[in-house]
């Protein structure tokens, strides 16, 4: 992979994260008298040109979606022949190749699912659906031969899965793995430190989601086996371990990994209240702190990535304030379920 000058990018996204969310006005959103004044605080942000012709708080959604577009567009503009930032955008195309697979395994129709779809990735949206509703197998991605030809293959292995066993999750466990597969292998071309650790960090991270998921649900130790994705720093044979445990036992065996904290408050507050809103905000949290790094440096892929994350940051903490805001939820409520910011 050819080495890319990121000086003039990061010098752009330098100037824009002075408009990421703050503390002070997540706390203005929260304590504001309803949901439309909430909504109302965005035009402070850069979301103001989104909000534009938007005043029903109730179409959030559309706004957020706007932002992020938007720094999409600007990015891809700046960064123009490096791939790196795929590792930003295969995660919304994989969202669309899940969508569209299960809309044509259960015989729906794109107008069934075309709200779900995101235009957020490298992929266009028409290319997939030329490519798996329309099965017109000659349609081109735009992206590096390598990875469409990988995407193809495991396309065409999950319907024949499908087709076996009728399972529906083997479309997301087959895609989950192909989508860590490209995108850390990305970040291992790149040769950038940063980038590997965060994504062997991710990794690891949703195979302790999926360790608590599919132990809560009593699933038997080759789902998991199964469902397990490569790429990271735990090993399998170390959850193998403990799935033959009890979930209590999880924090004794990934005992001395960084994400012990992590896993320790997940599991408390499953016991207690079998949620795990606490385990995902954790995990959240954990993450953005490793994207802060970013902020020490100077030049590279790492700050524009780190500043499209703490976008979706911002995203997420506007939607979870505004769909407690509509639904009238006390501002305490809200506040435990918060996600660290990134700033």
């Amino acid at each position: 992979m050819e080495k890319f000058d990121f000086t003039y990018s990061v010098a752009r996204v330098r100037a824009l994260e002075t408009l990421l969310l703050s503390q002070n006005e997540v706390d203005r959103m929260m304590h504001a008298k309803n949901a439309q004044e909430a909504f109302q605080i965005l035009d402070e942000l850069d979301y103001a040109d989104n909000r534009a012709e938007i005043d029903d708080p109730r179409e959030f959604q559309r706004v957020l979606n706007e932002g992020l577009e938007d720094i999409k567009e600007l990015l891809d503009k700046i960064t123009v022949g490096d791939e790196t930032m795929n590792i930003l955008w295969h995660k919304y195309d994989f969202h669309n190749i899940k969508t569209l697979i299960k809309a044509r395994l259960s015989e729906k129709s794109l107008d069934d699912v075309k709200e779900l779809l995101s235009p957020l990735g490298a992929i266009s949206v028409e290319s997939l659906v030329s490519f798996i509703l329309d099965n017109k197998h000659n349609t081109s991605f735009g992206i590096r031969e390598e990875t469409e030809i990988l995407i193809r293959e495991n396309i065409f292995t999950v319907y024949k899965l499908f087709e076996k066993t009728k399972n529906p999750q083997i479309i997301d466990i087959g895609m989950d793995k192909t989508l860590a597969q490209i995108i850390s292998e990305i970040a291992r071309e790149s040769e950038n430190e940063f980038l590997i650790d965060y994504m062997e960090k991710f990794v690891d991270l949703y195979n302790i989601k999926l360790f608590f998921r599919l132990k809560a649900a009593d699933k038997k130790p080759e789902d998991f086996d199964e469902a397990f994705i490569d790429y990271g720093t735990i090993y399998l044979s170390k959850f193998q371990k403990a799935f033959k445990q009890g979930l209590a036992d999880l924090p004794e065996t990934l005992k001395t990994t960084s994400y012990i904290k992590i896993i320790e408050t997940g599991l408390k507050h499953y016991l207690e209240e079998k949620t795990f809103i606490y385990l995902e905000k954790e995990i959240e949290n954990y993450l953005t702190e490793v994207i802060r790094g970013a902020r020490l440096i100077s030049s590279g892929p790492e700050p524009l990535i780190a500043y499209f994350l703490a976008k979706e940051n911002n995203a997420l903490i506007i939607r979870m304030i505004l769909i407690h805001k509509l639904n009238q939820i006390d501002v305490e409520e809200i506040r435990k379920r918060l996600r660290t910011l990134y700033t």
